[in-house]
């Protein structure tokens, strides 16, 4: 059979496959498995495709520990549960650790293990990146940008590759209000951008990044932003996918409700305000944030990459398939969301915290500042000093008001905004999903409820996050009873002090007063 028809058939093949059979025996590779979407992606492809082939994981050399070491490192979490229950033994049977390194040239891979990946894996899932706002432009760009290169760059020479998905992120085009799924030009060029950063010294790096930043608010929207020019200009040589998650935060129900493993976006101010630690924050309360749960965003990235493979495998395409994993009309204002998460907060608290839940909304960065010195900073003080003073051991929680105001003044910018996502390509592709294979990845979110959804994530949050012991609930209920009268006393007191001090030093007439009482014993 000629080339042509060796294309043909297999492309017959590919155009009639359903996801699970298309996984079957395929060896994957994918970056970033150690973090929150890497191990929703790598227990799902286990678990709905069992028959598929190893899936290589590319990891890093820490200290004292073996590749196998990280590996029982990455399972030892409630997420792995379920597939360890119902097949004991089979993530351990699929997973293949390949020592190696985001930031290095040829990935940090041994010669014998690129090899392998080159001769044997066929679907590459390129989710590692450095998610830090605040990291300097030298080592963002290495990571996000050269790390991308050095990936794709693998891929070309990938003999049976069928697909490669770069995770991106919605809002790498942050500087738009309107962001569509395509690729959009970048102020700077991706060869520029790992040049300066090859050669620019590390000290250096800090003092230029505003500059280099231009009109973008942090340097993980810039560089991925880099990272998707690399993949579209690779469009006509391998076959690629852009996906753009939004705020990707705790699962919906898949395999468990609201697990999570990171206090990134609003489930660690929700966390913070439920301890009693955060009672202010600096944001628009009504911005409305994109949320994407994040079983939802691995579901359609398994499916945008099957889709991918089977499509025009014969003649090559002049365009890139980018997918906007926002859920647009799901998502609810600051306000809402917080109002929710405080409710469930309410119902189940804290069995340690500092004070009241609670929180208020300011765009007035002067009153945040105020408010912040007052209801958080001088507490966590005293806090530190009475305990030290009577010897107990404790995390200390003024470093811990700093990190919290560093973050919030890094998140301000997308606190403080509103974009719009078209999500058309995303959504298009749930009807393109076989019949066989609905139950498994039918990620239509159309039906979910916003409120239980909220509930499952906050009691994810302290179950997965902090490990919340149920059976301190009661305990827990008459704690925050003896908060919230507290928190009613010192604000009665405050006020009444507040009032005699202004009428003491005549700042309100006591004629003012007066009045007040004749008008309500008129009434």
């Amino acid at each position: 059979m000629d080339t042509y028809g060796v294309l043909k058939n297999e492309k017959f093949l590919l155009g009639n496959m359903s996801i699970q059979d298309f996984f079957k025996g395929r060896n994957v590779l994918v970056t970033g498995a150690t973090g929150f979407m890497g191990k929703v992606l790598i227990e799902k492809l286990v678990r709905s495709c069992p028959e598929i082939g190893k899936i290589c994981l590319l990891v890093r050399n820490k200290k004292g520990k073996d590749t196998n070491s990280r590996i029982k490192e990455i399972l030892d979490v409630k997420l792995f549960d379920t597939i360890k229950e119902q097949k004991p033994g089979l993530m351990e049977e699929k997973l293949y650790p390949v020592l190696g390194d985001m930031t290095e040239l040829r990935l940090g891979l041994s010669d014998e293990d690129y090899s392998f990946l080159v001769e044997n894996v066929s679907v590459v899932f390129h989710v590692a990146a450095s998610v830090r706002f605040d990291e300097p432009i030298r080592d963002a760009t290495i990571m996000n940008v050269r790390g991308t290169r050095e990936v794709v760059q693998l891929a070309k020479q990938m003999k049976r590759l069928k697909v490669l998905l770069h995770v991106s992120t919605a809002y790498c085009n942050c500087i738009r209000e309107h962001v569509e799924e395509k690729v959009y030009e970048s102020p700077i060029g991706w060869r520029e951008a790992i040049s300066i950063a090859e050669n620019l010294d590390p000290t250096m790096s800090s003092i230029l990044t505003k500059k280099f930043l231009g009109s973008f608010p942090n340097t993980y929207t810039l560089t991925k932003l880099l990272a998707e020019q690399i993949i579209n200009e690779e469009r006509n040589n391998i076959p690629v996918v852009i996906f753009r998650p939004s705020i990707v935060i705790s699962s919906l129900n898949d395999p468990i409700k609201g697990w999570i493993d990171n206090f990134n976006g609003p489930i660690g101010l929700m966390m913070a305000c439920g301890k009693g630690i955060v009672r202010i924050t600096y944001g628009d309360k009504s911005i409305v944030p994109d949320y994407m749960a994040v079983d939802i965003s691995i579901k359609s990235m398994i499916v945008a990459a099957w889709h991918r493979s089977k499509s025009n495998l014969l003649e090559k395409e002049n365009y890139v398939p980018v997918y906007n994993s926002a859920s647009v009309s799901k998502s609810v204002s600051n306000k809402q969301l917080l109002d929710l998460g405080m409710k469930t907060l309410e119902q189940y608290p804290f069995d340690e915290m500092m004070w009241r839940p609670t929180i208020k909304f300011t765009t007035c960065f002067y009153y945040y500042y105020l408010s912040t010195i007052i209801e958080q900073v001088f507490p966590a003080i005293f806090f530190d000093a009475f305990l030290d003073l009577i010897g107990k051991p404790h995390k200390r929680l003024l470093p811990l008001q700093q990190k919290i105001y560093v973050v919030t003044m890094a998140l301000s910018y997308f606190t403080t905004k509103s974009w719009k996502f078209d999500n058309s390509n995303f959504l298009g592709l749930i009807d393109k999903i076989p019949d066989v294979d609905r139950k498994e990845f039918d990620y239509d979110f159309k039906d979910v409820d916003i409120i239980e959804f909220m509930k499952n994530a906050t009691i994810g949050s302290q179950k997965y996050l902090f490990n919340v012991d149920e059976t301190k609930l009661p305990f827990a209920r008459k704690l925050l009873n003896r908060f919230i009268w507290m928190d009613r006393i010192l604000k009665t007191f405050s006020a009444t002090i507040l009032v005699f001090i202004l009428f003491y030093f005549n700042i309100i007439p006591s004629t003012f007063l007066h009045n007040i009482c004749c008008h309500f014993r008129s009434i």
